[in-house]
């Protein structure tokens, strides 16, 4: 095994080693012995880069958070309608968090992938979890604004399309999740929608859109 020379090669080695590890072995069943093991590392050596197996632990988190909202955020921004905005995040869940088990643990509360108190510190914190949510609410507001949407046959439109997004999460490894995935937005959109309005530009080139990224 080549080991990595420079002190901030190091780093991001054991942390792309820890990933590996958590994701296949969850939180509790693997140990700094066996990260450094498998990283070619001293032991200190890790604790030159981090405190502890628990802030280990939490900057992969984050890094993986990060990497899911800037994600989250640019296919977001491809579309101009409320409606495909909410759609493509929905796909976002089916194609992006199915393949990162840490993240998709943390967000649906596997015991596996959590120890005692992350789940409190990542619900008080500006994480994925939290950035979807807000996502969710801004396209709501934006959708009923541009009377898209009728929020108003629902007593808590955000939670519901949360629940809905959780559904999908449960249901990643289901060997027809696309085709759930395809019945949940048509529900979502058959729920939401106006549906007395003409079809503007800018929805037409979304519909476009949504083909050709997903």
């Amino acid at each position: 095994m080549n080991r990595p020379c420079m002190k901030e090669e190091k780093r991001d080695y054991l942390l792309k080693v820890g990933e590996r590890l958590f994701s296949d072995y969850g939180y509790k069943q693997v140990s700094i012995e066996d990260v450094v093991e498998q990283a070619g590392i001293s032991t200190g050596g890790f604790y030159k880069f981090f405190k502890s197996k628990e802030d280990f632990y939490k900057i992969i988190i984050e890094d993986l958070e990060q990497r899911g909202i800037q994600e989250a955020d640019k296919i977001i921004s491809h579309f101009n309608s409320s409606l495909f905005q909410l759609k493509a995040l929905y796909r976002f869940t089916a194609l992006g968090v199915k393949q990162s088990r840490i993240l998709r643990g943390i967000l649906l509360g596997d015991k596996r992938y959590l120890y005692p108190g992350l789940e409190a510190q990542l619900d008080r914190r500006d994480g994925l979890k939290t950035h979807i949510a807000n996502i969710i609410e801004t396209i709501i507001k934006k959708g009923s604004a541009q009377r898209i949407f009728r929020t108003s046959v629902f007593s808590n439109p955000k939670k519901m399309l949360l629940a809905q997004f959780n559904v999908i999460l449960y249901n990643l490894d289901d060997p027809h999740i696309h085709e759930l995935l395809d019945d949940t937005l048509k529900l979502i959109e058959r729920g939401l929608k106006r549906r007395i309005r003409l079809r503007k530009r800018p929805e037409r080139l979304d519909r476009q859109k949504d083909k050709l990224i997903f």
